[in-house]
């Protein structure tokens, strides 16, 4: 089997793409003869003629135009190779850098990272959290400035490696003198969808949650622009209490303000709201373990 190194290889496929020997060369800072004798010993190396030299640059022949196309397969995979292996030397790295949609950042993450500091595998990881709405978190995740995001939302991304590891119940919450609190059987969802809402900003899991279910349960019920809109969760739920309006936000925020009776749960007949709760990170990154420990104990946590 003939030994070809990276370099020629992507040399060649420059000059594939760029179609002139002279101008791979001044873009990898070589000069032409050597550029030149690179791709004659990567021909020699092959028994293949790959290019055709002229006067006005080098084409490929019709051979070289399929091993151009093997090579960038081969240069793309061994890129994804180092990245993969850069992920696994990161993982001896104690900080584990989080983006998490704020329902789950404020009422669920502590508790699965207070299980992960007390179960000896991952104790002395420092975790960094970023609380922010769904939207936000993927977008970081994306940009590789998190190793792992938990968002809380339907809409669920195509481009992100992710996991399910559990599911939110929201719930239509009221003033307890709003009108809503009498009503017996609750609200459809054309009543729900027709009321202008106390709601959180654009990009927020919630938000997006309630207007999907919504057009799943009827297409044609649009929601109406909110009554107010706030950036963080305990606003919404001030401002609910305060009987600016009604307000879907997760059992798991109100839980308290609903025993106390500071808060009443209003029924939406025929609809059941409900969400996954969902870990995500970039498919072309290996999971530290830490992170990956954090979506086992989240799993669990939510399973139970």
């Amino acid at each position: 089997m003939p030994h070809i190194d990276r370099e020629s290889l992507e040399l060649f496929v420059g000059v594939v793409d760029i179609g002139s020997i002279n101008a791979v060369a001044a873009k990898a800072g070589r000069s032409q003869q050597a550029v030149s004798e690179r791709m004659r010993r990567l021909e020699e190396s092959l028994g293949l003629d790959l290019l055709e030299r002229g006067a006005r640059g080098s084409r490929p022949t019709e051979i070289g135009k399929l091993v151009a196309d093997w090579a960038a397969d081969l240069l793309a995979a061994y890129r994804t190779f180092n990245a993969r292996i850069d992920s696994l030397r990161a993982d001896s790295n104690v900080d584990l850098w989080v983006a998490a949609s704020q329902t789950i950042a404020g009422y669920l993450l502590p508790a699965w990272i207070g299980t992960m500091k007390t179960s000896g595998k991952n104790g002395a990881t420092s975790p960094h959290v970023h609380a922010v709405n769904s939207v936000e978190v993927m977008r970081e995740v994306r940009d590789g400035t998190v190793s792992v995001g938990f968002i809380e939302t339907l809409d669920l991304p195509t481009d992100l490696a992710m996991r399910t590891v559990g599911h939110d119940e929201l719930v239509v919450v009221v003033a307890p003198n709003h009108p809503w609190a009498a009503l017996p059987g609750g609200v459809t969802p054309a009543e729900l969808a027709r009321t202008p809402l106390v709601v959180r900003e654009e990009g927020s899991g919630t938000r997006q949650a309630l207007e999907t279910l919504l057009a799943e349960f009827d297409q044609s019920l649009k929601v109406v622009p909110p009554a107010a809109e706030f950036s963080a969760v305990m606003s919404v739920r001030g401002a609910v209490e305060a009987g600016i309006a009604p307000s879907v936000m997760s059992a798991i925020t109100v839980a308290d303000d609903l025993v106390g009776g500071r808060l009443v749960r209003v029924p939406v007949r025929g609809l059941e709201l409900r969400r996954p709760l969902t870990a995500v990170w970039r498919e072309d990154r290996v999971l530290p373990t830490a992170a990956l420990e954090l979506v086992e104990i989240a799993g669990r946590a939510n399973s139970s």
